[in-house]
C-alpha cells in the first residue's frame, strides 16, 4: 500500500509539473504572438511612465492618434510648450505617393481642410482629431518624401508630461558653465525636449534628449548676437561660435546658444544635450 500511495504522489508531482510548464508555454506564446498580457499603450501610460532616455515616446504618443503612412524611418520628433500650449510633432520619411498620404490622413481627421496648393508636390492638410488641431506639410526631397505632422496636445496627460519635462531640463549642466548660464536671466515662456533619429547627423547625437528653453532678451537681435559672439573670449577648441550661434562642448554635454526673433520679441534659446559615453564629440 505504501508503495502505491508513493507511485501515486509522483503521479500528481509529475502531472503538476507538466502542467505548470504547459500553462508557461501557452502564456510566453500569447503574449508573444497576441500581446493579450501586454499592457495595453494609451496616452495615460506613456504620461505616467515616462522615459526621457526613450527616444521613440513621442512618436508612440503621436501615432496613438495619427499613424503614420507606410513610415520608412524617423527623422525629428518633439513635445513643445508655447504660450501654454503643448505640441507633438513627428518628421518622417515615407516611400508613399503623396495622394497615398493625402487620402491616409484625410481618413483620420475631422473636418479636414486641403488648400489648393495641394498637387502632385505639395501635401498640406489641416483638421482634427478627437477635438486637437492637426496640421500635415510635406517637404522636398529627391529620395522619399518627408512629412511633419503636428498636432496640439490638451488635457491633464499632456500637461503630466509638461510638468516632467520643466523638471527634466539639466539646469546642473548649466551651472557648470556660467558664461552660458548667463542668457538665462529673462522670462522663459517656451520650452521642447526634441530628438534626432539621424545616426549621419554632425551636430546633435542621434536618439539623445535635447532639452531647450528660450528666454526673453531685452534688446536687439543684432545685439544678443554680439552677446553670443562674446563666448570665445571663454571656450576655444571646444567650440564653434560664429554669427550669433554658438556650439560649445564642456565636461558631459553639448551646448548650443542662439539668437531668435519673433512677432514676439528677441529671444535666446539655450539647447543642452548630455553627450554619450566614449564619444569623443564634434570639434
Amino acid at each position: 500500500m505504501k508503495g502505491k500511495k508513493t507511485d501515486r504522489s509522483m503521479i500528481l508531482t509529475v502531472v503538476a509539473a507538466v502542467f505548470i510548464v504547459a500553462t508557461a508555454l501557452v502564456i510566453v506564446c500569447l503574449n508573444r504572438y497576441t500581446g493579450v498580457f501586454t499592457p495595453r499603450l494609451t496616452e495615460k501610460r506613456i504620461a505616467q511612465k515616462l522615459d526621457f532616455s526613450d527616444s521613440e515616446w513621442i512618436n508612440k504618443l503621436l501615432e496613438l492618434s495619427l499613424p503614420s503612412c507606410k513610415k520608412d524611418f524617423s527623422i525629428y520628433s518633439a513635445f513643445s510648450n508655447f504660450n501654454g500650449k503643448n505640441i507633438v510633432t513627428q518628421i518622417y520619411a515615407t516611400r508613399a505617393g503623396l495622394d497615398d498620404i493625402r487620402v491616409h490622413y484625410k481618413g483620420l481627421l475631422q473636418n479636414p481642410v486641403l488648400p489648393d496648393k495641394n498637387d502632385v508636390g505639395v501635401l498640406e492638410i489641416s483638421g482634427e482629431k478627437n477635438g486637437r488641431k492637426v496640421t500635415i506639410m510635406n517637404y522636398f526631397s529627391e529620395v522619399s518624401n518627408i512629412i511633419q505632422v503636428e498636432m496640439e496636445m490638451s488635457g491633464e496627460y499632456a500637461e503630466l508630461i509638461w510638468h516632467k519635462l520643466k523638471n527634466a531640463f539639466p539646469s546642473q549642466a548649466l551651472l557648470a558653465v556660467p558664461e552660458i548660464a548667463a542668457f538665462a536671466d529673462g522670462e522663459s515662456t517656451e520650452a521642447y525636449v526634441m530628438y534626432s533619429h539621424d545616426t549621419f547627423a554632425s551636430d546633435v547625437y542621434a536618439n539623445i534628449p535635447l532639452f531647450s528653453r528660450a528666454y526673453s532678451f531685452n534688446g536687439t537681435r543684432e545685439e544678443l548676437e554680439e552677446r553670443i559672439n562674446t563666448l570665445n573670449k571663454y571656450f576655444n577648441k571646444s567650440a564653434v561660435i560664429s554669427d550669433g550661434i554658438a556650439e560649445v562642448l564642456y565636461a558631459d554635454w553639448l551646448y548650443q546658444v542662439k539668437a531668435l526673433e519673433s512677432f514676439s520679441g528677441v529671444k535666446v534659446a539655450l539647447i543642452v544635450q548630455e553627450i554619450p559615453k566614449n564619444q569623443n564629440g564634434y570639434f
